[in-house]
């Protein structure tokens, strides 16, 4: 039973890996074009995994904010769409694009449904992977146009790294701290 329990986890990792690629490739290449799409597997998702939605909207905040206060410090810049955003324009109200909103939104959603395989690492690998992994990640956005740094590359990918050590080491105090609720089945059988 052990062995059918390992595969099916295995075969879960590789399937949200997979799903979380392709929603981050449409979100950063697509931007604006593929919004409906983004909405469609967010709420899906979050259908599927009843508390997804809880932990990924307390897990994004912080990143959403965080972003969107390198982008009012100039440290980034996001080029004009050249479509409408669906729904409403909230870089108006200074914010970062919608697209990354809903990325922020989709990013740890694929955490919050990785939980049980996060929790078999240790710590200290999830903060250096966390951190190496976001930066990487906004270095991917640069090189395909979907963001614009506006300082040297080191500096930023050095302060990258710094703001997601923080972000990882929030995620995975959050994921400890919703685990634990009485209500969560995941929570009774770790």
């Amino acid at each position: 039973m052990e062995r059918v329990n390992l595969l099916g986890n295995k075969l879960k990792v590789l399937l949200a890996g997979m799903v979380f690629n392709f929603y981050w490739l449409i979100a950063v290449w697509g931007q604006y074009r593929f919004t409906y799409i983004l909405v469609f597997i967010l709420i899906a998702t979050w259908f599927m995994e009843s508390k997804a939605w809880r932990f990924s909207v307390l897990a994004s905040i912080p990143g959403i904010v965080i972003d969107s206060m390198l982008r009012h410090w100039q440290m980034f810049d996001f080029p004009i769409p050249n479509r409408m955003p669906l729904f409403f324009n909230v870089e108006s109200i200074g914010l970062i694009p919608t697209w990354l909103i809903l990325l922020w939104l989709g990013f740890t959603t694929f955490v919050w449904v990785l939980r049980t395989s996060i929790n078999g690492f240790a710590t200290h690998w999830l903060l250096v992977a966390g951190s190496l992994g976001g930066a990487l990640s906004y270095w991917s956005g640069m090189k395909l146009g979907a963001v614009i740094w506006q300082l040297e590359t080191l500096d930023t990918f050095f302060v990258l790294i710094v703001i997601w050590f923080a972000v990882t080491a929030y995620l995975l105090w959050l994921l400890r701290v919703l685990n634990k609720e009485p209500n969560n089945p995941t929570a009774k059988e770790q």
